[in-house]
């Protein structure tokens, strides 16, 4: 300890008038706020969407009038999640939309919930304001980053026993499972699976809830089945993560075969974009297709597809052929 005499070097001072030895550095603190950008974000399923039906409805209904991070659960088990103190109010705001949006996120008959972190913060992006003037709350856009999305899951959801990641059958490889972000720079669960726990802090009634999960799953093997073939829940599981891993490749080799034409095209003159992109349809369409187009009809065709690849072109497609 240092005794009472001894002045810190105050802004300004020597690095040394105090005997201790500071390093002199050029950072500066920024002017920006560090404050959370949205402290109380709120969860708003979409008006779209079909109501959840039977005991899933009722849970995320129940859901939504209850404070779920006061739940006795997090503290039984903050020691063995690696937490030495109650979350702060930030942290406390999250948990009811999170747990809202994974019930109407995932899918009941396998408990699986495909992560995609933008979509995610996006729904969550929103915060109740109140009108100082009249004192009526509205809804209103205030933005949820990806980072704090995958923080819960990291430090939250996994620990405390929510969920799990579903691995792709090599569980001592630590990566599996997991898939590398290259827009935001980490590592993060594609897919998750949610728990009895999970369930149970949202106020389920386990036993009607596993009943309908059953139905779904019973109805799900009418679809994902040869004929007389009846699959487990790991296996519907396995299955459901195969086809969401195929559905994000198969969409990976689009965009990048799209962008591989229009980067060939883009070179070209416009001229030359429409004789290319003309030929390219008469190898894709069918021959009956084609012989049922006028010319002026596949001109417009051409020209539809110049502009819905994006490659500079200002003018719209002529009314007359030229």
């Amino acid at each position: 300890m240092y005794s009472n005499n001894v002045k810190l070097a105050g802004r300004g001072a020597s690095s040394h008038s105090n005997g201790l030895c500071c390093k002199s550095t050029k950072r500066k603190r920024g002017t920006h706020s560090t404050c959370c950008l949205n402290p109380k974000p709120v969860y708003v399923r979409p008006a779209s969407w079909k109501n959840l039906p039977g005991e899933l409805g009722k849970t995320f209904n129940f859901c939504r009038k209850r404070d779920i991070s006061r739940d006795p659960h997090f503290v039984h088990l903050r020691q063995a999640a690696g937490r030495q103190r109650d979350f702060k109010d930030v942290r406390r705001n999250l948990i009811n939309p999170m747990f809202q949006m994974l019930l109407s996120r995932h899918d009941l008959a396998t408990g699986i919930v495909e992560l995609d972190l933008e979509d995610m913060a996006a729904e969550l992006s929103k915060m109740w304001v109140t009108d100082p003037e009249t004192g009526e709350q509205y809804i209103t856009e205030s933005k949820v980053t990806v980072s704090r999305i995958s923080r819960f899951i990291d430090e939250v959801m996994i620990p405390f026993g929510l969920c799990y990641v579903h691995a792709d059958g090599d569980e001592a490889n630590p990566k599996s499972g997991m898939v590398w972000d290259q827009a935001n720079g980490f590592w993060f669960p594609k897919v998750l699976v949610l728990t009895s726990e999970f369930y149970r802090l949202a106020g389920a009634d386990l036993d009607k809830l596993y009943t309908q999960a059953d139905e779904q799953l019973a109805l799900r093997n009418s679809g994902l089945t040869e004929a007389g073939e009846v699959i487990t829940l790991r296996e519907a599981r396995n299955r459901k993560r195969k086809q969401i891993f195929k559905r994000a490749w198969d969409a990976r080799k689009q965009n990048a075969g799209a962008q591989r034409r229009r980067n060939k095209l883009a070179s070209k003159s416009l001229d030359e974009r429409k004789h290319e992109v003309a030929t390219a349809l008469t190898k894709s369409m069918p021959a009956h297709e084609l012989a049922q187009l006028s010319s002026k009809q596949f001109n417009k065709l051409v020209w539809e597809r110049l502009n819905s690849m994006d490659i500079g072109i200002s003018h719209p497609p002529p009314d007359t052929i030229q």
